[in-house]
């Protein structure tokens, strides 16, 4: 089942969010921006009270008022100014890229999302996105080491990423992928083996926006080959539609376990398995939709590092491109009710 986000882009296709049909309930980041707006709205300031007519005004005050308000229309102008530079399109953007490399970038954030804001910047670009339920967020930098070629000022592209990995799917592993941004059609051009494909851009202010990491003291981690996070959800997913992970400190094992109505399955991963291991003793369930989605990206032979408390969100880490592209991701815990 695909997890990835319904847009609010007309451009963007409709996707479906997983439903396992049990009882726990699905736990939400905390990166929901509605109540930013509701906020702001109740902390508009009243409006002044109407001045005295009858009495004369002191010419003093009047010229401090005066000196007051075109300084707020300054600060204003700045903050706009700001706000123009940090979310417009860049000036100057072209790069080229192999095409395994930016396959695996786009296609990681594919996994949960259909569009997103990509930061450029002149050390290169980053994506954080989060999907419609709060459940699983990327954040993915790929530096301008990654690229063959880089040159690149600060601005942000909102991207369909659908239609994006569709037109990479052209490129092979070892082909060269060549970017760049039409500043006059605010389109962004790929080319690649002779095929030029011009892409519209989307409003980044229509895209939702970048959710914060938030700060949290995950006990238990250990580093593993992707193959066997691939084992663990591949067995899991035999039994049932949910998945724990869990760490005993005593053992000094991590299990990767499902249970299913009938049947049970349980992937112990010893200590040849490890790269790195910190035991404690922790256990969390998560949707196994969106553990799916996101490990079915991991690139081969990839060291996946995951980190996790009871009942708190897991990270997953892990690098490709040479170290050269960093890839964060997070899925939201699964409650069970008792």
């Amino acid at each position: 089942m695909s997890t990835n986000t319904e847009s609010e882009s007309a451009d963007a296709q409709p996707a479906t969010t997983p439903n396992d049909g049990s009882s726990d309930v699905e736990s939400e980041m905390d990166v929901d921006d509605a109540t930013t707006a509701e906020t702001a709205e109740n902390t508009q300031p009243k409006g002044e009270p109407e001045p005295d007519l009858e009495s004369e005004p002191d010419s003093e005050p009047e010229q401090e008022s005066n000196t007051d308000g075109e300084a707020d229309e300054d600060v204003e102008e700045d903050a706009e100014e700001e706000a123009d530079v940090g979310t417009g399109p860049p000036s100057q953007f072209q790069a080229a890229i192999m095409g395994g490399d930016i396959k695996e970038f786009v296609g990681t954030l594919r996994a949960i999302v259909d569009e997103a804001k990509f930061n450029v910047e002149p050390d290169g670009i980053q994506v954080r996105a989060v999907d419609p339920a709060n459940v699983a967020m990327d954040d993915g930098v790929l530096s301008a080491g990654a690229f063959e070629s880089y040159d690149a000022s600060e601005g942000v592209l909102g991207l369909n990423l659908e239609r994006l990995e569709g037109v990479l799917k052209l490129a092979k592993k070892d082909d060269l992928v060549e970017l760049s941004f039409d500043t006059n059609t605010f389109k962004l051009v790929i080319y690649i083996d002779g095929v030029e494909f011009t892409m519209a851009c989307i409003d980044p202010d229509s895209i939702r926006s970048e959710p914060e990491i938030p700060d949290m003291d995950l006990p238990a981690s250990f580093t593993v080959d992707e193959s066997q996070i691939r084992r663990g959800v591949k067995a899991a997913d035999m039994v049932s539609d949910h998945i724990q992970i869990r760490c005993d400190e005593t053992e000094q094992a991590v299990f990767i376990e499902a249970q299913g109505d009938t049947d049970d399955v349980s992937l112990e991963l010893t200590e040849e398995e490890y790269t790195e291991l910190t035991a404690v003793d922790a256990e969390a369930l998560f949707s196994l939709d969106y553990v799916k989605d996101i490990s079915r990206k991991f690139p081969k032979n990839a060291a996946i590092s995951i980190t996790f408390g009871t009942d708190f969100p897991m990270m997953i880490e892990y690098e490709f491109a040479d170290g050269e592209c960093e890839i964060l991701s997070m899925i939201a815990p699964r409650i069970r009710s008792n």
